[in-house]
């Protein structure tokens, strides 16, 4: 099982640069799951503790309250939610509810920290490659906002001119 749970982590971006020795030690350390279609995986507000590595099916994510969630994204085998609350235990910033049957693999805090007490080296170049992921997401989401920045003040200044033109 161990083996294959490596084989499967060997084709995730996030994994690209181990050895296949550390993929086999970083499965020790992780949990293999399932969630039915519709089946919520964790909910926005509550604390989290552990990540999502999908690997079989598509999760949704949502950003919303209770009477209305709005999609954020979309997302398919290899992708990586729920991050954040592994590393800081702080409650969680959106819904992943599976659109599909999903199999995913969990890594929880206290499985991460085994992996650092008892293979600190694999676990040092897991949180190297974890930041770097971190850090990959959030430029693109700065850019994304940037651009809906702009796109907004354009859309403000058109509207000025607009009135601006309807009371002369």
């Amino acid at each position: 099982m161990r083996s294959k749970i490596a084989d499967l982590l060997d084709e995730i971006e996030l994994f690209q640069d181990f050895t296949y020795t550390e993929l086999e030690i970083i499965s020790r350390y992780l949990r293999l799951e399932e969630a039915d279609a519709q089946a919520t995986i964790f909910k926005e507000g509550e604390r989290g503790n552990y990540m999502v590595i999908l690997l079989t099916g598509r999760i949704g994510i949502y950003k919303g309250g209770v009477r209305h969630l709005q999609l954020l994204s979309q997302e398919g085998r290899g992708r990586i939610v729920g991050e954040m609350s592994l590393l800081d235990h702080e409650l969680r910033s959106a819904t992943c509810i599976a659109e599909l049957d999903c199999e995913f693999l969990t890594m929880t805090q206290d499985s991460l920290k085994k992996l650092a007490l008892e293979q600190p080296a694999v676990a040092y170049h897991f949180m190297l490659h974890l930041a770097r992921f971190l850090s990959k997401r959030l430029r693109r989401v700065s850019g994304m906002m940037a651009d809906f920045m702009s796109a907004q003040e354009e859309q403000d200044e058109a509207d000025e001119e607009e009135s601006e033109e309807s009371d002369e």
